[in-house]
């Protein structure tokens, strides 16, 4: 059985059921021959994401390829819309055993896991499929990205996806400069991105934005990616759908305790780490099929879509300097931030012609589906 400090992982049926059955065999003098007992786990996973979300839905994917490939030895327990903790709380929920695996989102990792928050930086890839490819690269090859990781005390088992950014509007932005003077919900270095233009970015969850819409709190909305507007009523309510050229602009990662997952046996650490392998694949399936149900709800309302000018987004990106002052934040604080973002644009550069995915966003506007 899994050791004492980890028995909340494994549910009390299970080791009852190996207690009984123990004492059966010795009371019936048949112990000796009998062949040993497989432990078994209930791996409790925590998510602030919703249990219809295509996040949701690639961990569900992934949780029945473990216990298909442990024969029922791993199973997950869902705690889903930080029902068991919250989302800033992840990393140390997933170390101190509240949880055993966990959504951590880079908007909510600044504190635990500094250099995994260079993946939020804006203008860096228009491809979902290349950002995740290079957070798996990244924790693999990079010592500095990884020591956090580490020092924490979890491993990283797969990204989860996220699409490109947008902005939704009410009114019309058919240039970046139109973004000045406009309020709009945002969020992580995105909102820096915003200031430097002179918009007024506002904090606030996703789950407001309709209703803030609708009082005109604010005049649009950005740090979400077509796949996640259904979710929030947004698909069929916002007029006017902008690719603002920031790109991915933030992720998800799936985390597990890394002295639970050493206590495991070979054979069951092998099964999550082989389901982790097709994560990426399953998590752009699940973003394709909600981002299409939003381009079919966007087109059904008349909504106008358009991108900003490349050459306009080359001298936002320059004139923003976002990933300068990421840098500089983080080099006060010790860390090899340059070498991490040299790194992350190097995996981006080696990747980005391997890859023929299409962001939905993109696929959507130019009248093709996502």
């Amino acid at each position: 059985m899994p050791t004492a400090k980890l028995r909340a992982n494994v549910p009390r049926a299970a080791r009852v059921f190996t207690s009984v059955a123990l004492l059966g065999l010795v009371a019936s003098g048949l112990a000796a021959c009998s062949s040993a007992e497989r432990d078994s786990y209930v791996l409790h996973y925590t998510t602030y994401s919703g249990q219809s979300s295509d996040q949701s839905k690639t961990v569900q994917r992934w949780a029945e390829d473990v216990e298909e490939r442990t024969a029922g030895g791993v199973t997950v327990e869902f705690h889903y819309s930080e029902s068991l903790v919250g989302a800033d709380e992840s990393v140390q929920a997933a170390l101190d055993g509240r949880a055993d695996l966990a959504q951590v989102g880079s908007i909510y990792a600044a504190s635990d896991l500094p250099m995994f928050t260079a993946v939020e930086l804006p203008f860096e890839t228009q491809n979902p499929e290349v950002q995740m490819t290079a957070i798996e690269r990244l924790y693999e090859e990079s010592e500095q990205f990884r020591a956090d990781f580490d020092r924490q005390g979890v491993r990283l088992l797969f990204p989860l996806p996220l699409g490109i950014s947008l902005v939704g509007s009410k009114t019309p932005v058919e240039s970046v400069e139109d973004l000045a003077g406009m309020s709009i919900r945002s969020g992580g270095l995105t909102s820096q991105a915003m200031l430097s233009v002179g918009a007024n970015p506002v904090a606030m969850t996703a789950t407001d934005i309709y209703e803030s819409m609708e009082r005109g709190i604010v005049d649009g909305y950005t740090a979400l990616a077509i796949a996640n507007l259904p979710t929030f009523a947004l698909s069929d309510t916002t007029p006017y759908v902008v690719n603002n050229g920031i790109g991915s602009y933030s992720s998800s990662i799936v985390i597990v305790n890394e002295e639970l997952f050493q206590s495991m046996p070979t054979e069951y650490q092998n099964a999550l780490l082989g389901a982790s392998e097709d994560a990426i694949e399953m998590g752009l399936e699940e973003m394709d099929t909600l981002g299409q149900q939003s381009c079919d709800d966007l087109r059904a309302s008349g909504t106008e879509f358009s991108a900003f000018d490349e050459a306009e987004v080359t001298a936002w990106k320059d004139s923003a300097a976002v990933s300068d002052a990421w840098v500089d934040r983080y080099a006060a604080r010790d860390y090899d931030s340059q070498a991490v973002l040299d790194e992350y644009r190097a995996i981006i550069a080696e990747e980005t012609p391997r890859s023929d995915y299409r962001d939905p966003l993109i696929a959507c506007a130019a009248g093709t589906g996502a």
